[in-house]
């Protein structure tokens, strides 16, 4: 897989794309993020922002589907900067916001992370600092980088194709079904271990996929599947490395293909996707590629984005080259 890595360039401060916005800044604020932390620490948060930044405005969503509304919002009234007071599904949120707005509506806003949320899996990419103070460092420092995303179209609850888009990772078989039952672990002994636990919950119940998996319109596999992904970022689950050689800046995915495994094998490699060694496994590959198709043979799978989950296969994913730009450190995109 090629590098192609984007140059950075320096953000310009206090540019305005057009006349009438109050601030060039604003804040989309998730206060269910971090179990409700970031919603019990906002003015906080709000007064650390506006130390090192400035002025900004904010808005509080209020419930799913409301960060890509106000993604959307920024991009059409000309907003520099979009700061995502979140973690990794109000990341995926505001992306989508921000690329299903027409281009007609002018450049999107360049993307600030604070460590608010969980996980933190696409953040790990980017070299971010988990401190708050720190990242804002790096978005003050005004360095920007442009990488890529993902388009998507999965299955909705009533039948229909429905298009999303994803910025670290698109995925289905044991990482949708650990997704159904993560939350009750994390709220109890947080994003890792929460993960960790639910891991082991799906493994449990775990049944291998009859699916077919195509890359680039030409069939890969077709067989039994544990887990397949779709990668853009390196990690997902709180930090596990599913994908260490994935780069975000060079136009392709890492697609991961975990062959059928049984239940005792699947336990006893979880901790190697922890560390990024699981390709040592001969039911394990990876594979560079433009686009992937998921298609069951059999019971339908949830299918999730940057662990969120958005409906059932099939999955039909695509690259989106260098199509957001992000705040981010000198190391973004290095492996770890």
């Amino acid at each position: 897989m090629g590098s192609g890595v984007c140059p950075a360039r320096k953000f310009r401060v206090g540019v305005r794309y057009r006349r009438g916005v109050e601030s060039d800044t604003l804040v989309c604020l998730n206060p269910a993020s971090a179990a409700g932390r970031t919603g019990r620490e906002r003015q906080a948060i709000l007064d650390a922002i506006e130390s090192k930044l400035g002025p900004v405005d904010y808005e509080v969503t209020r419930g799913v589907g409301d960060a890509e509304r106000i993604a959307a919002q920024a991009r059409r009234t000309g907003r520099a900067r979009l700061l995502v007071a979140g973690g990794d599904g109000t990341i995926n949120e505001v992306a989508s916001g921000l690329l299903g707005e027409d281009e007609g509506d002018g450049p999107a806003p360049a993307l600030g992370l604070l460590p608010l949320g969980s996980g933190w899996d696409l953040a790990r990419s980017l070299a971010l600092p988990r401190a708050l103070e720190a990242a804002l460092d790096v978005i003050a420092g005004g360095e920007t980088r442009q990488i890529d995303a993902g388009r998507a179209v999965v299955r909705s609850p009533d039948g229909a194709p429905r298009e999303r888009f994803f910025v670290n990772e698109a995925s289905a078989g044991l990482s949708g079904d650990t997704i159904q039952v993560v939350g009750r672990f994390a709220k109890r002994v947080g994003a890792r271990a929460g993960f960790a636990l639910g891991a082991v919950a799906a493994i449990l119940g775990h049944r291998p996929l009859d699916a077919s998996v195509e890359v680039d319109g030409e069939r890969l596999y077709e067989g039994p599947i544990s887990l397949v992904v779709a990668a853009n970022g390196r990690c997902f689950g709180a930090g596990m490395q599913v994908a260490p050689k994935a780069r975000l800046d060079d136009g392709r995915l890492e697609l991961v293909l975990v062959r059928g495994l049984s239940v005792p094998s699947l336990l006893a490699n979880l901790p190697s996707l922890f560390a990024g060694t699981h390709g040592r496994h001969p039911a394990v590959s990876f594979h560079a590629a433009r686009s992937v198709s998921i298609e069951p043979k059999g019971r339908a799978l949830y299918a999730d984005l940057d662990g969120e989950s958005v409906g059932t296969l099939p999955l039909r994913a695509e690259i989106l080259p260098g199509a957001l730009e992000v705040f981010a450190g000198a190391d973004a995109g290095a492996p770890a």
